[in-house]
């Protein structure tokens, strides 16, 4: 076990480290997305139709990597962009029928991850690892701001649905 006194460093790698894992998991499991991209659909599956410019503040990254993300998704055909009809600068993303195939198959594997996550834990170390993660939220807010920084109006992330589907049942990404 690391005994390192660097919290934010301990974090960073121990998501970066789940991020590969989830991506290697997914592509073994047969699955076409990366984590990230299976965010987006868990999203599109929610909520149909969300515009670009609300998916990346969710899921808290920038315009031009949630550009990148969508025009993977479209080729792969899991998803499908369309003009809005009141903003010609925006557009609205739809999930395909492969999409939502494809989004089943990776809330499999992320259950079967997020399992394999609590094994060799107790019950109250989960809920006590559960306050700790919960509390980042209290303290740096959901959109990233910091807590004494007006945080921008939004909802958090249901990543894959309710009831521990998915990524969670508030928050998470590929």
């Amino acid at each position: 076990m690391i005994m390192d006194n660097r919290l934010i460093f301990l974090i960073f790698s121990a998501q970066q480290k789940l991020r590969i894992y989830l991506n290697n998991a997914l592509s073994a499991a047969g699955g076409r997305v990366t984590v990230a991209q299976a965010g987006i659909l868990f999203l599109l599956k929610q909520k149909d139709g969300r515009t670009m410019t609300e998916l990346s503040q969710i899921l808290g990254i920038d315009n031009s990597t949630m550009t990148g993300l969508t025009d993977r998704l479209e080729k792969a055909g899991f998803a499908k962009r369309q003009a809005s009809t009141g903003d010609r600068r925006a557009s609205h993303i739809h999930i395909t029928s492969e999409g939502l195939a494809e989004v089943e198959g990776a809330k499999r594997v992320i259950r079967q991850v997020n399992e394999e996550i609590k094994t060799g834990f107790s019950e109250e170390e989960i809920e006590a690892f559960k306050r700790v993660l919960n509390g980042f939220f209290d303290k740096f807010q959901r959109n990233g701001n910091a807590k004494n920084q007006s945080p921008a109006s939004m909802s958090p992330p249901a990543m894959g649905g309710n009831k521990g589907e998915g990524m969670s049942a508030d928050k998470k990404t590929r």
